[in-house]
């Protein structure tokens, strides 16, 4: 199961301190694939490596990824896909709950061709992994899953999860299955990001920071009302000048950002068992169930009650 490219001299690293994960001791003979479910009790991780690909997705709290000396706060709906080798960290939030999937694999175990170091004609047909395989540094830190994208992402991996544990027939080929649908989800968010961020790099300097403000603004007041001409006061831009900034930098309408926002606060709710979807809907900005309802299915596919239902299964 061991892959040649890019392998590090192990010794040094473990002489400095970072610990090293082998797949032969982390993973089930003849299974080059591993699924887990992780929480806050997990306790934070110093700095190591493995030499397998590794994704985690947070599906509740949040929690502090370092990579190339660089810290990123990781919070649900964010996912990163880490190379082989790569060396980096993990801290916990003390008080904050969480609960992350992860899913580790070796790279043959998604196609035979990388089971050495593939040639760049052989990576031709393997573009969904690619960028998942580069220099650490090269490497997405991390990737923000949004509406549809989230909910299939987190529904793939409970159902991997589930796979993994009980272990049925042709078990294997599920797994198989669901991560290459997985991977393509998250290449094609990616991509959606770095179109949106190469849009952005055209705003205007002199509104970057007050269109900044306004987002933050957003964040921390989504439960309350939020009016565009309050936000365009602000920033004391004029309402054409404001919107057209705020669509170039976030790739979205003000009202867009908000009910997506809102949204994505709701599906965080809408794990708490003892939060009804009618005090979500009021808990997250909404006035009118119906109307939460509807955009709720416009953002993710499925209502509120069918989400709470269905999405957040115990796995064990």
């Amino acid at each position: 199961m061991a892959i040649h490219w890019n392998e590090p001299d192990i010794a040094d690293y473990t002489s400095r301190g970072i610990a090293y994960f082998h797949s032969e001791h982390e993973m089930i003979s003849g299974l080059p694939c591993k699924m887990y479910r992780i929480t806050e009790d997990f306790g934070s991780l110093s700095d190591h490596m493995h030499d397998y690909l590794q994704i985690w997705y947070v599906s509740k709290g949040e929690f502090i990824h370092t990579l190339n000396g660089k810290r990123y706060r990781m919070v649900q709906g964010n996912l990163f896909v880490l190379p082989p080798y790569s060396v980096h960290r993990v801290e916990m939030i003390p008080s904050q709950e969480l609960e992350v999937l992860g899913c580790e694999f070796m790279p043959a175990f998604i196609h035979e061709k990388l089971q050495n170091k593939p040639t760049d004609e052989q990576l031709f047909d393997l573009t969904f992994i690619e960028r998942f395989i580069a220099p650490e540094e090269n490497v997405p830190p991390k990737i923000t899953l949004t509406g549809s994208s989230d909910l299939a992402a987190r529904a793939l991996l409970t159902e991997m999860l589930n796979e993994y544990n009980t272990r049925g027939p042709y078990y294997h080929i599920l797994l198989k299955a669901n991560l290459l649908k997985l991977l393509a989800i998250i290449n094609r968010e990616h991509d959606d990001q770095i179109h949106h961020l190469s849009k952005s790099a055209n705003a205007s300097i002199l509104y970057r920071e007050p269109i900044l403000e306004s987002i933050r603004y957003i964040h921390d007041h989504y439960d309350q009302p939020l009016r565009l001409d309050d936000l365009c006061a602000r920033t004391m831009m004029s309402r054409t000048n404001f919107c057209r900034q705020f669509k170039e930098m976030t790739g979205r309408t003000f009202s867009q950002y908000v009910a997506n926002y809102r949204i994505r606060m709701s599906m965080r709710l809408l794990s708490e068992p003892d939060m009804t979807v009618t005090e979500v809907c009021y808990k997250v900005g909404f006035n009118e169930l119906p109307y939460f309802c509807r955009i709720f299915k416009k953002y993710t596919g499925t209502t509120p009650a069918y989400y709470k239902k269905n999405a957040f299964t115990p796995v064990q």
